[in-house]
């Protein structure tokens, strides 16, 4: 959300907030924190991707690297 802010002499005037875009936030239950910001401003959302767009992943239990000789 982003909303304009004009300051009137001592007055502080927000103007009405606008959608900057569409999110698929999780609801509350699966994740607490839903998005972080960054000292810079930048952010990351946690979302639901797609799942036919998905890689699988692969889960190696029980893996030793090789001995050194």
């Amino acid at each position: 959300m982003a909303a304009p802010v004009q300051v009137q002499g001592d007055t502080f005037v927000p103007g009405t907030p606008v959608a900057l875009f569409q999110t698929r936030i999780v609801g509350a239950g699966e994740f607490t924190d839903q998005y972080d910001v960054t000292r810079d401003g930048r952010f990351l959302i946690n979302t639901v991707v797609d799942q036919a767009t998905t890689a699988p992943i692969t889960l190696i239990q029980h893996w030793r690297p090789p001995q050194a000789k």
